[in-house]
């Protein structure tokens, strides 16, 4: 009898270990206005009501999204197939009633790439695509949910798919059959920071020392190859390596769709972000970017996007508050340190270019004179407090200061401990420091990172976040840029040579770049003139601006420079000396003539590669 009763009780505890996961079933084979069905057979519950939950916030976005808007159709049955009660639990969430027979949901989810207006849009790289047979977005919270309170238990994923796609994600994706994918992963936070990309095979797989790197690519018209995009990330690879000593992941998934720009929808509506852009996870990124302008001109944006995205492998990944660890997908608690989770990163991103010299010197300064101008343009206020409030219509509206003022801040502080430590400290180093105390498994307290960092460095430090983080006070820029030999100037005058008033635009019809806006010039220009070529250099996409640049705007020699037009479909060959003026320019960043030995001592540590 003993032995009965042991084998009925290890029976029951077997039956109800089993239960406790999702089985979820993502139909992507059979899609109907551009929806998705989506069923699961659900945890066993022992309440009579519970709450079915798709985020309203998510990780590294830091604005209300509410992905249960896409939600359609949600239904609840007992195992009998007998439907249950479901009602709002909030805008746009579901609570289930008579909830200890439910077995099984039912949904279709929205394609959010669709939506051309609302006041909470989501930029793509952190909705869904549907496009059916062809393209699957897959963010994981866009598609999947949990009961509210069992966020922590695992799921079992069985996707249906056209043979012709493959499944790319940091997640492992189990084939099998041809058209049928599996997946398991433990908990929700760990499924949701794992999008999966669904498209014709196109993918490439390069080393960083003892990582794994993966480009995976879906471009609409099939103008750019994975092989393409692995050409972009391996200088960053090689500059990140030099940075970490040794990447913190072993394996890393670069998730690109490149998208037809004359094609995508232009929206109506309030909301952060929209269009092209990236969405940084722990081990992988998402992209939505241009195809149409050639592999040149993606290359130099996609090498700065990149960049950005992967040092997200130190910010938050192996550094971060208990908000991040514990993210709240309902009611968001945000975390006070978006200049370091967000600002350090962008500030990083740059330096790093700088130190593998995949840009210059100048290229590094402009870049950061421009995040000072834009920085201008934000009103003064406490870049903690506006993290912590980031939801905010208020903060909202000043997110995005985090990638210029939030760079600069960063850049600020790093020449502040370079320059106390003679040398022999960095930004960089005090956050690797932390990241030996804290990990992806160990959060810090909101409260304690900034101490924490000036107790590794010096009081000035302290003042430092007082006055100008935690503080709204803007700093002595020419202070800081001082500690390595440049002077930072509000207004400059500069002498530059100078052909005239004129620009350029680019006729979408035609594919031609236009001069527009001509005024008097040198050249005798006039206006829709087709720009084909400068100083013997043929114009193409990727290359006009920068010769636009160089020789019209930024020019400092007196010589004659030739250019070559269409004008009514006849080729003239032009050619003009420029003019000796002076221009003042804002906020203006330039080296001094004579640097000190302290001031070239920082500044070899300013640019120096951290590990060679």
């Amino acid at each position: 009898m003993k032995q009965t009763l042991l084998l009925i009780a290890f029976a029951l505890f077997f039956q109800l270990g089993k239960a406790q996961k999702y089985e979820y079933n993502l139909d992507l084979q059979t899609i109907k206005k551009h929806r998705v069905t989506v069923t699961c057979i659900v945890p066993q519950q022992t309440n009579d009501r519970v709450d079915f939950i798709f985020p309203n916030v998510i990780p590294g976005s830091y604005a209300l999204k509410e992905f249960g808007r896409y939600i359609k159709n949600f239904k609840a049955y007992d195992a009998n197939g007998k439907k249950l009660k479901v009602k709002k639990a909030d805008r746009f969430n579901f609570s289930i009633l008579d909830a200890k027979r439910l077995k099984r949901i039912e949904y279709n989810v929205d394609d959010s790439w669709e939506e051309k207006d609302g006041d909470h849009f989501i930029f793509q790289p952190g909705g869904t695509n549907i496009s059916a047979g062809s393209n699957f977005v897959i963010n994981n919270y866009g598609f999947f949910g949990y009961i509210d309170g069992m966020k922590t238990v695992p799921y079992d994923i069985t996707i249906q798919k056209p043979s012709n796609l493959k499944g790319y994600s940091y997640l492992t994706i189990n084939s099998t059959s041809p058209t049928s994918d599996h997946i398991s992963i433990g908990n929700y936070d760990l499924l949701a920071d794992s999008p999966i990309m669904y498209c014709p095979p196109q993918d490439a797989t390069f080393k960083v020392g003892k990582s794994e790197i993966t480009a995976c690519v879906f471009s609409e018209n099939n103008k750019i190859n994975a092989n393409q995009m692995v050409e972009i990330l391996k200088p960053i690879g090689t500059a990140l390596q030099h940075f970490f000593g040794e990447l913190p992941v072993d394996r890393y998934v670069f998730i690109f769709y490149l998208a037809d720009a004359t094609k995508v929808p232009k929206r109506k509506g309030k909301g952060l972000g929209s269009g092209f852009g990236a969405l940084e996870h722990n081990h992988s990124s998402m992209y939505f970017m241009p195809e149409n302008y050639g592999f040149e001109s993606l290359k130099e944006n996609m090498s700065q996007v990149c960049a950005h995205e992967f040092l997200h492998i130190l910010t938050p990944l192996n550094l971060h508050s208990k908000e991040i660890e514990d993210f709240n997908f309902r009611v968001p608690v945000m975390s006070k340190h978006l200049w370091m989770y967000e600002g350090v990163t962008e500030y990083f991103s740059q330096i790093i270019q700088l130190q593998d010299s995949l840009i210059t010197m100048e290229d590094f300064m402009n870049e950061m004179r421009s995040k000072i101008n834009t920085s201008s343009e934000f009103d003064t206020f406490s870049m903690t407090q506006m993290s912590k409030d980031v939801i905010t219509s208020e903060n909202q509206a000043r997110y995005l200061s985090v990638y210029s003022r939030g760079a600069v801040l960063g850049m600020m502080l790093d020449l502040l401990i370079i320059d106390k430590s003679n040398g022999s400290n960095s930004l960089r180093q005090v956050l690797m420091e932390l990241t030996k105390k804290y990990g992806p498994s160990r959060p810090f307290n909101d409260d304690d990172l900034i101490p924490e960092i000036v107790a590794l460095t010096y009081p000035e430090v302290g003042d430092f976040f007082k006055k100008y983080i935690v503080g709204s006070e803007t700093p002595d820029y020419n202070v800081y840029f001082n500690t390595i030999g440049y002077q930072f100037s509000n207004l400059y005058k500069e002498s530059i040579y100078y052909f005239g008033n004129f620009g350029l635009r680019y006729n979408e019809n035609t594919k031609e770049l236009l001069f527009t806006d001509v005024q008097n010039n040198a050249f005798g220009l006039k206006n829709n003139d087709v720009f084909v070529s400068v100083a013997n250099q043929d114009i193409k996409m990727e290359n006009a601006a920068e010769l636009f640049i160089k020789y019209f705007k930024e020019n400092k020699s007196p010589e004659a420079i030739y250019v070559t037009i269409l004008r009514n479909g006849k080729k003239l060959d032009l050619v003009a000396r420029p003019q000796p003026a002076t221009r003042t320019r804002s906020n203006f960043v330039h080296r001094s003539e004579q640097l000190t030995e302290k001031e070239k001592s920082n500044l070899k540590k300013f640019t120096e590669k951290a590990h060679q």
